[in-house]
């Protein structure tokens, strides 16, 4: 005869939910008692053949397996920058605005730390990276600062949100190149900042029938008849409390002495400059050009060099897109207030650029979220109000030039989109490692802060510096053209 079983289980579980940020909960392992309800049919032999129905009720123990439901992880964006000088911290508002309207549930969890280029920012940042606490993002240079991020595996690959994307279709390929390591995208540029640009006053140099000066020697010319009109003045404003200021102004005057590619072979090491003319003649001209620069330069910070422009005490400064920022802030129009060209333009016109960017840290709290906001970073409407505040040019070279308001950038943008091969990485912590990079910015305002610059003594301490950090093997990567 058939039988036929039904069975009906009745389970009542208790099990306690471990939620950890970021992470799926461990399965656990419980043991209850298990009601089992069996219907079976049971043949009773009388005079006749008939069915007879018995429930049967017992209790067994069994081990059921039961994973907690992770929490979803929070809209949350923690973000490390050092945007805080004037024009600065407009942008990073404009950057946040972007991505509200694009993400309005995500928070902004803002860590800004003051100091001109990062440089305060990145001792934070890698205490924090250190403790094993990262942030979700943080602000870092393309090039040689990039790799070492990458080479300690403080961030993660961003390929297959670029493929996504087609970020590298919209970008000059220079500057793929500087945010990519052994050719993979770590980090998403937002902007493209020229370094070697020379800002001028140009009432001063109307009065004066002064040209905006493109080489050496137009530059001491300039500065020698604003000093003769001037006397109170220093014709070229500088600040060098973060170091690298120095460093920019011998930037300009070795790019017009050797070239291209001699700039590229001295930064990545292959020079022996204790042999050397062209470094040596670069030394000399930053001496003699220190009879028209601000005196007391190791006081002032970047912004406060450009501070020197608008206030009268000095004509010109060398400063990298940013500044325009600053001008801005401080009331003066581009075009009007002050004019721009980048410097030198002999033998040729190079301009040295260094890219804004941000990524994702490894062991961020709020990946997702990160990833919308790096999304937000690549598009126009995040690159067009955030550069054409703080001073910089589009990372993008879709971007019609025409968005920005001043004829210094829409010129520039222009030239770089119709000649992306004349970019070359800057020595803002971009060709050479990142350690070189600090302690060369320190010997080279030291020269400029003595009374009598010591050209020999200087030389040596470059030629160590070089050996010290390994310069030739750690900025073999780079390539150029």
């Amino acid at each position: 005869m058939k039988k036929s079983v039904s069975v009906l289980l009745v389970l009542i579980l208790m099990a306690g939910v471990v939620a950890a940020c970021g992470a799926t909960p461990a399965p656990q392992i419980v043991k209850e008692t298990v009601v089992v309800t069996q219907e079976v049919e049971k043949e009773v032999i009388v005079t006749q053949e008939v069915e007879k129905e018995v429930i049967v009720t017992q209790e067994v123990e069994k081990e059921v397996v039961v994973t907690a439901t992770p929490e979803p992880e929070a809209r949350e964006l923690e973000i490390f920058h050092w945007w805080t000088g004037p024009g600065e911290r407009e942008a990073a508002d404009a950057m946040f605005e972007a991505l509200n309207a694009a993400y309005p549930d995500v928070e902004v969890v803002e860590n800004p730390v003051a100091g001109g280029g990062g440089v305060s920012h990145r001792v934070v940042l890698q205490g924090r990276m250190a403790a094993g606490i990262p942030p979700d993002t943080f602000q870092t240079l393309g090039g040689a600062e990039l790799k070492a991020y990458v080479d300690g595996g403080a961030l993660e690959p961003l390929d297959e949100l670029w493929e996504d994307l087609g970020y590298a279709d919209f970008i000059p390929g220079p500057l793929a190149s500087a945010v990519s390591v052994d050719g993979v995208p770590y980090v998403v540029p937002l902007n493209m900042h020229i370094q070697n640009i020379l800002y001028y006053d140009m009432a001063i140099f109307e009065e004066l029938d002064l040209e905006p000066p493109t080489n050496f020697a137009q530059l001491m010319a300039a500065a020698a008849a604003i000093k003769e009109a001037y006397p109170e003045k220093s014709p070229l404003g500088l600040g060098t409390t973060e170091n690298w200021g120095a460093a920019f102004v011998l930037d300009s005057l070795i790019l017009e002495l050797g070239g291209p590619e001699y700039y590229v072979q001295l930064h990545k090491g292959e020079i022996d400059v204790t042999t050397d003319e062209t470094y040596r003649t670069s030394l000399e001209r930053l001496a003699e050009l220190m009879e028209y620069t601000y005196p007391f330069h190791s006081n002032l910070t970047w912004d406060q060099s450009v501070g020197l422009v608008v206030a009268g005490d000095s004509a010109m400064v060398i400063m990298g897109t940013w500044a325009i920022g600053a001008f801005i802030s401080n009331g003066w129009t581009p075009g009007e207030d002050f004019g721009a060209v980048t410097f030198p333009q002999e033998p040729e016109r190079i301009l040295l650029f260094h890219p804004d960017t941000y990524g994702l840290a490894a062991g961020a709290p709020h990946p997702n979220a990160t990833m919308d906001w790096l999304r937000v970073v690549a598009s126009p409407e995040l690159q067009i109000p955030t550069d054409v505040t703080q001073g910089g040019m589009f990372a993008r070279i879709d971007i019609d030039p025409g968005e920005f308001p001043d004829p210094i950038r829409q010129e520039m943008q222009a030239f770089v989109r119709d000649n992306p091969e004349n970019l070359i990485l800057d020595q803002h912590g971009s060709i050479a490692p990142a350690s070189f990079s600090n302690e060369y910015w320190i010997v080279i305002a030291a020269f400029m802060a003595e009374q009598e610059p010591d050209v020999d003594a200087t030389i040596q301490q470059v030629a160590t510096l070089f050996e010290t950090y390994e310069v030739e093997e750690e900025a073999a990567w780079y390539q150029w053209p």
